[in-house]
């Protein structure tokens, strides 16, 4: 089953039921949480976070349905963005479980579904589309000041998505996927041109541009992470003819090919061609990349480009780093949350609550 059929399936259960337990925000943060957008059974959308124990220690009703969390780097704030072609944002305090701010599109755009905050906490940068065009846009705005739009500029191309920061701050990396929609209708596919773009941010042009070989061109490039050595990873969905097999995991360094991951023969047509989250551990050398359709999590090592495995999640899409380097939580649309280590191939559930489904993403809070 799939998140869009859970609400019908589950139908009138209570959202805290299965819970091990619920704190309220001002409890102690002295240990990492965690946080996502989710839906429980009855349709209500809320924005989840949770502790290292699996303990719900704050939640917010959301008007419909989310897709990327983030923190805020300096303040106690957590920042949702609507699910693509979305139009609300909300800046919500992790402290007091209340609103600082509801931040809108410019008539004529929405939002794409990935946000990013610069380390000084000031400067929030958005994907968005023109509705009309599906062009691509980088919105900035002023958080510390009701979210006013400062600037917006092109991003490099049609239908981004995620979007990254590198370390120094003033490049901003973008996924184009370079689908044109309407609503969620793809218009385009035997046209797309995806592309990973560059982009300084003092200057708002684009430094350094990647894009795919024309028999790779319906290889929509989706999400991405990258580490603290510029290293980025990527994570694509294909548009093509179900019986091709392409690449659907790559990395890539500015200066340097593209270069794509292998996925074993016995894995790779059980991915449906969808990849979903990407994400490195805290040491940036373990890569895993999630595959909702395929209900599964696949691992590499970055210096050998080494498969490392695969572990079972059914419908798990939300990855982020757990405390320790080579462990990730793992978040599913069956409302449970893992640990896992590829290495040591140690898994253990830290939250289990079926009435419950967790979105495309999670983020350590």
């Amino acid at each position: 089953m799939r998140r869009r059929d859970f609400s019908a399936y589950l139908g009138g259960v209570l959202l805290c039921t299965a819970l091990p337990g619920i704190g309220r925000a001002s409890d102690d943060h002295s240990s990492p949480w965690y946080a996502s957008a989710s839906v429980d059974a009855q349709g209500q959308h809320w924005l989840i976070a949770f502790d290292r124990n699996g303990v719900q220690r704050m939640r917010y009703a959301l008007p419909s349905r989310a897709h990327q969390v983030i923190k805020h780097p300096i303040k106690p704030w957590l920042l949702v963005v609507a699910r693509r072609p979305g139009q609300y944002l909300l800046v919500i305090d992790m402290h007091t479980n209340s609103l600082v701010s509801k931040l809108a599109t410019r008539r004529e755009q929405h939002f794409s579904g990935h946000l990013q905050v610069s380390a000084d906490g000031r400067l929030l940068y958005t994907t968005e589309n023109s509705t009309a065009t599906s062009q691509g846009l980088i919105v900035v705005r002023d958080l510390y000041a009701q979210g006013r739009i400062i600037s917006q500029f092109s991003s490099g191309g049609i239908g981004p998505h995620q979007l990254k920061l590198m370390i120094d701050d003033d490049i901003l990396i973008v996924a184009n996927g370079g689908i044109h929609t309407r609503g969620r209708e793809k218009l385009n596919l035997t046209s797309m041109q995806p592309n990973l773009s560059y982009i300084n941010l003092s200057k708002q042009s684009i430094v350094e541009q990647v894009s795919l070989a024309p028999q790779l061109a319906q290889l929509s490039i989706r999400h991405l992470d990258v580490n603290r050595s510029g290293q980025v990873l990527i994570a694509m969905q294909y548009q093509g003819e179900r019986t091709a097999q392409v690449p659907l995991v790559a990395l890539h360094q500015r200066g340097v090919a593209l270069s794509f991951l292998q996925i074993p023969d016995a894995q790779y047509f059980s991915l449906q061609h969808y990849c979903g989250s990407a994400c490195f551990d805290t040491s940036g050398q373990i890569l895993a990349v999630s595959a909702p359709r395929g209900d599964k999590i696949l691992f590499w090592q970055l210096g050998t480009q080494q498969y490392l495995g695969q572990v079972k999640v059914r419908d798990g899409c939300g990855i982020t780093t757990a405390q320790h380097s080579g462990e990730f939580l793992i978040s599913s649309g069956r409302g449970r949350v893992y640990r896992y280590n590829p290495l040591s191939k140690q898994k253990q559930l830290v939250l289990n609550n079926p009435q419950l489904q967790w979105d495309n993403h999670l983020a350590l809070a």
